[in-house]
């Protein structure tokens, strides 16, 4: 008599890989991963005016829709892509 396999949950466990990947490290490389809040090309646009301006984050290397916008909203946790720039940080008595 043979056994059936059930197949386990998309989720199930915590195996190592999704660790690393929680933690914000790359699991080959060890190295911290990159997001879109952290990139030069991030901008904080300004929406609205009235008693409650709102603010969203967008990437400035997208071009300018029919509406004024760059794309989609942004957080700053949200994976980056290929053309992540390490913002520097300029200070005024540097």
């Amino acid at each position: 008599m043979t056994s059936m396999r059930i197949p386990a949950p998309a989720r199930s466990g915590r195996g190592s890989i999704r660790q690393f990947l929680d933690n914000g490290i790359h699991p080959a490389t060890q190295v911290p991963l990159a997001v879109c809040g952290g990139c030069a090309h991030s901008v904080l646009k300004q929406l609205g005016e009235g008693k409650e301006p709102r603010e969203r984050l967008k990437c400035s290397l997208l071009p300018r829709g029919s509406r004024g916008l760059r794309g989609p909203d942004l957080r700053d946790d949200t994976p980056a892509c290929a053309k992540y720039t390490a913002r520097t940080d300029r200070g005024l008595g540097a």
